[in-house]
């Protein structure tokens, strides 16, 4: 037993209470079931699991995480071991960061892109193909993906820093009648979330960004369009290796070159 597990083994009701309002704050309500040190909890709302445990009252707290990419996409110092069946583990100093990085889990799982394609394929189960019941599933499918990129984005567009809902787009990178099948259709990492503003000119090809994330615009978009935009402040997106070849698509078949 290395000595991490040593620290994870007694757990007073105290902390105990602790580690279950962590988890039942934050959307994972099922639970709590203990094995090797952690203390585990699922959501009705979420897939996989997470795993809780914690040195002492004053931290540090460890999370273990059930689903690769919700472990990939997770910005937050890693620590080692992790729940046996797990993808990976983080530790937090305080509780504060506990409760950010299990809110942070639930988001990222409710988005990530396996789940929002069985939402919608059990949304959709008997739907036939007449024109009203493909205009039905598309506004389903328009939805799913919005509420995913909502959780994945944090209701934010990340460039404008604008969070009213009815400003917000969903937006695609390779658009929805170009995707070949409804797993990209529903990728959140074939779409951003963005300000009206924003979400017109990317749409429109005006504007479309490097793989570093810098904004790349058109030489077609006005003047008025980049001051409003802010283009000419540093603005940079927060890339994933899962977002390139959406963008790249974008690039190549939708922004304007010239």
């Amino acid at each position: 037993m290395s000595s991490t597990e040593g620290r994870l083994l007694a757990y007073p009701f105290v902390l105990l209470s602790e580690l279950r309002d962590a988890a039942n704050e934050h959307g994972y309500r099922i639970g709590p079931e203990e094995a090797g040190g952690w203390i585990f909890f699922r959501s009705a709302s979420a897939p996989g699991e997470i795993g809780l445990a914690a040195a002492s009252a004053s931290g540090p707290f460890f999370l273990s995480l059930m689903l690769p990419g919700v472990a990939r996409a997770l910005e937050a110092q890693p620590a080692a071991p992790w729940a046996k069946g797990h993808a990976g583990a983080f530790m937090f100093a305080t509780r504060d960061e506990l409760h950010a990085g299990v809110q942070t889990v639930y988001r990222l799982s409710v988005s990530l892109p396996n789940f929002p394609l069985e939402k919608y394929e059990r949304a959709i189960a008997g739907l036939g193909e007449t024109e009203g019941e493909r205009s039905q599933k598309f506004r389903i499918g328009q939805n799913i993906f919005r509420d995913a990129l909502m959780e994945y984005w944090n209701g934010t567009c990340p460039l404008s820093g604008i969070s009213g809902a009815e400003l917000l787009r969903a937006s695609h990178m390779i658009p929805w009648s170009d995707c070949t099948t409804d797993a990209q259709r529903l990728d959140v990492h074939n779409g951003l979330l963005l300000s009206a503003l924003w979400d017109a000119a990317f749409d429109a090809g005006l504007v479309t960004f490097g793989d570093d994330g810098a904004v790349l615009p058109s030489p077609q978009l006005e003047a008025a369009a980049y001051q409003a935009l802010g283009i000419g402040k540093t603005l940079r997106l927060a890339l994933r290796d899962e977002n390139q070849p959406y963008l790249a698509y974008h690039r190549n078949h939708v922004w304007v070159r010239s």
